[in-house]
């Protein structure tokens, strides 16, 4: 009789089964994500795979998950670096160009990819799993505009300023990872590291100057007496 696999085991099998998952939607697409073809990668049979995974959907999802909470986790630990806010936007923006650079499988198919995305599964068996990958980015947003708060000065800034400035971070910071992994760039920087470090300092003493201008009208405004 054979024994039940322990549960290291399993997680193992998984891990290997989302490894080659990932390799085939960034190399051929993800229409081309079949249960049969991931199957005859890792030379298993189809009933054997599906011991581990309802669906390509349940393999693809949890893929995603797993890339948004290893970008949680990392922008969670720079955040908590650096003795001011400047400080730690500036971890936060490395971070996230590390991950994207050192994570290029999964920066493509969170952000890059037309890979399917939280509202093509509302409505479907899959909406609830799907939930986690969206509450996790939305904890990544949360974190992002946080830390532009601090940064700008908390005071009187709309929701809608904030969120249209971390979309313009946002742009800048993706267009940064998406040239580094094309290795575009280099062409026209050779040190890609120089050049991104300028471009975070760049950013950083825009919107820190922001914050010191407010501070200096508010302190020269007339004061009612």
């Amino acid at each position: 009789m054979k024994r039940p696999r322990s549960p290291e085991e399993i997680e193992r099998i998984k891990g290997r089964i989302i490894d080659a998952a990932l390799a085939i939607i960034v190399e051929e697409g993800f229409p081309c994500l079949t249960i049969r073809r991931l199957a005859s990668r890792l030379h298993m049979s189809a009933p054997n795979l599906y011991n581990f995974f309802k669906s390509k959907d349940e393999i693809y999802i949890t893929i995603v998950i797993r890339g948004f909470q290893m970008l949680h986790d990392e922008l969670v630990r720079a955040s908590e670096t650096g003795p001011g806010p400047a400080e730690r936007a500036r971890a936060m923006l490395e971070a996230y160009i590390a991950f994207g650079t050192s994570n290029q499988a999964y920066y493509d198919i969170m952000f890059t990819l037309p890979t399917p995305k939280y509202r093509d599964y509302v409505g479907t068996p899959y909406e609830r799993l799907s939930e986690a990958e969206y509450r996790i980015s939305m904890e990544i947003a949360a974190l992002a505009t946080q830390a532009l708060r601090d940064i700008k000065g908390g005071e009187g800034l709309s929701e809608e300023e904030l969120a249209y400035d971390i979309v313009r971070i946002w742009c800048m910071v993706h267009g940064m990872v998406s040239l580094a992994n094309s290795r575009i760039i280099g062409y026209v920087a050779p040190d890609i590291e120089e050049s991104h470090a300028r471009i975070i300092d760049d950013l950083i003493n825009h919107y820190a100057a922001s914050r010191d201008a407010g501070e200096e009208s508010r302190l020269n405004s007339p004061q009612d007496e």
